[in-house]
């Protein structure tokens, strides 16, 4: 019998850094140590850009207490993660930099789109997302993480910046009463309301449900006003009572806030912020309750750890939610759905066939299968050039489950499925970093090969058999009926597109019919 698995989580956030230490024996998990920083790297940053020097030292001393912890406590794997206040501060890379060289833990700063995912991960645990639509709302310091879930499965995810302390920051200079600040908080949230209804769609949400620590506050201080409140075993209250909780703290001085509500300094600010953002996303949404099942991002975290994602695309699930990302970006911008499923399908059974060529793991593959749904989404903008209209659209969207390097690798897959192949003379193809190009190659020689096996977007070709020769490989492709007579243009195709595959692999793909 093993000794339980234990890791140390830090996620940094723009209100607060958060550590901890969890143990986990067979399927239970225990939090050994859970410590709290009220270190606000948000206030200078959204301020000047900058993370102060006070703030930089107070932060390393603070990671270097941590990993004395963890060495006691006999950790064994350490992640740390930082958000939005992180992804904006100029100077992220010294505070980076001074963290690693005292203590040995790296700071990963993630994109809005991978804390949608681990947002998603922390809630499951607590609610069920599998069957309806759920709408899923995490209010930070810096930035508010919206997620739309349809079945279990992540259909939109986006990043907007109307983070609390971020709203305190840019009005913070406004000499205004309580009543107008209020008023310039609803100004802000109006700029944007399109944008998230257009993401909506429609607004049959079958829950809301909510996380961050001001929501913790808000249903706290409900339930201690009208008694305590659950759903299926979550804390919850409804939209109505969370309003007139908001309204009724908007009447308040900070100071009245901290001595009639009890509410701690860091927190009795940026409560009415986050609040006005709650109540207003579940009036847009046509929900009238939301549910607030204490969790956060930290909980995602440490189900990725548990689960074994030590690296990002181990698990089926991670893939899953990727793929519908994909999708849902694809049905966005119109996207021929039945040929990029097509193609994912067969560049997933080439890139399987031929792993003793190209040597690539699951990583690759799930970057291939993005590629391949992802490929022709440019269509919808102009069909003329469109491999380079997809390479920007991918570039500039949101991919739940890739991070920001991981999406313009993407990006440049699409780009590369046509026309002229990854090359010196390519700017952005040679700011890559030498193993990034060389995989980038391999997977573009993969797709190209699968988008000219459905040369005829009509789904002729089901599957593919690939057989190694010495100079060649011999794609047998699988077909329904007579259809065989029908690959002109597949075979025109896989012998013009299969040139970057024969240079990089020394082997010529032809397709074998009969």
């Amino acid at each position: 019998m093993g000794h339980p698995a234990r890791v140390g989580i830090v996620d940094m956030g723009s209100n607060a850094i958060r550590f901890l230490v969890a143990e986990a024996a067979g399927n239970t998990v225990g939090i050994l140590e859970n410590h709290r920083l009220p270190a606000r790297l948000g206030r200078e940053v959204f301020h000047t850009g900058q993370i102060p020097d006070a703030t930089l030292a107070d932060t390393v001393d603070a990671f270097r207490r941590f990993r004395a912890t963890c060495d006691r406590l006999a950790v064994q794997h350490i992640r740390a993660i930082a958000t939005s206040a992180m992804r904006d501060a100029r100077n992220r890379d010294l505070l980076i930099d001074r963290v690693r060289d005292a203590c040995g833990i790296e700071i990963e700063v993630i994109s809005g789109t991978q804390e949608a995912y681990l947002l998603k991960l922390g809630i499951e645990a607590k609610v069920d997302l599998r069957q309806g639509r759920s709408l899923l709302v995490d209010v930070g310091g810096g930035s508010v993480e919206i997620v739309l879930v349809e079945d279990g499965q992540v259909t939109n995810a986006d990043s907007y910046r109307l983070g609390a302390l971020r709203m305190l920051e840019a009005l913070r200079d406004s000499e205004t009463s309580s009543e107008s600040f209020v008023d310039l908080l609803h100004k802000h949230m109006r700029s944007l309301e399109r944008r998230i209804l257009d993401r909506f769609e429609a607004r049959d949400f079958d829950r809301y449900v909510a996380v961050g620590g001001n929501i913790d506050s808000l249903t706290d201080l409900i339930h201690g006003r009208l008694g305590a409140k659950q759903h299926n075993g979550v804390d919850c209250c409804s939209i109505q009572d969370l309003d007139k909780e908001v309204r009724d703290l908007a009447t308040m001085t900070v100071e009245q806030r901290m001595e009639r509500r009890g509410l701690k300094p860091d927190r009795a600010d940026t409560i009415l912020p986050a609040g006005i953002v709650y109540v207003r996303l579940g009036q847009l949404a046509g929900v009238d309750r939301v549910l607030a099942p204490r969790v956060g991002i930290k909980e995602g975290l440490l189900q990725e750890v548990f689960r074994g994602h030590f690296e990002s695309f181990a698990a089926e699930d991670h893939v899953d939610v990727v793929l519908s990302s994909c999708r849902a970006m694809g049905r966005r911008f119109h996207f021929e759905a039945d040929h990029a499923e097509a193609v994912l399908v067969l560049a997933r059974q080439l890139f399987d066939q031929t792993k003793d060529l190209h040597g690539l793991g699951d990583r690759a593959r799930v970057l291939l299968e993005a590629g391949a749904l992802l490929h022709d989404v440019g269509v919808g903008i102009n069909n003329d050039g469109h491999h380079k209209h997809s390479q920007y659209l991918i570039a500039s969207s949101e991919l739940v489950g890739l991070s920001d390097e991981e999406r313009q690798l993407v990006a440049l897959l699409a780009r590369y499925h046509r026309k002229a192949p990854p090359g010196r003379d390519h700017e952005e193809f040679m700011a890559l970093r030498r193993r990034d190009r060389s995989l980038l190659e391999r997977l573009a020689a993969i797709l190209r090969l699968a988008d000219a096996l459905d040369r005829q977007h009509a789904g002729v070709v089901k599957g593919v058999a690939v057989e190694m020769r010495t100079d060649r490989i011999d794609l047998r492709p699988t077909v329904s009926g007579d259809a065989q007579s029908r690959l002109t243009l597949e075979a025109k195709a896989v012998d013009e597109k299969g040139a970057l595959f024969a240079q990089l692999f020394g082997r010529a793909p032809k397709l074998v019919v009969g």
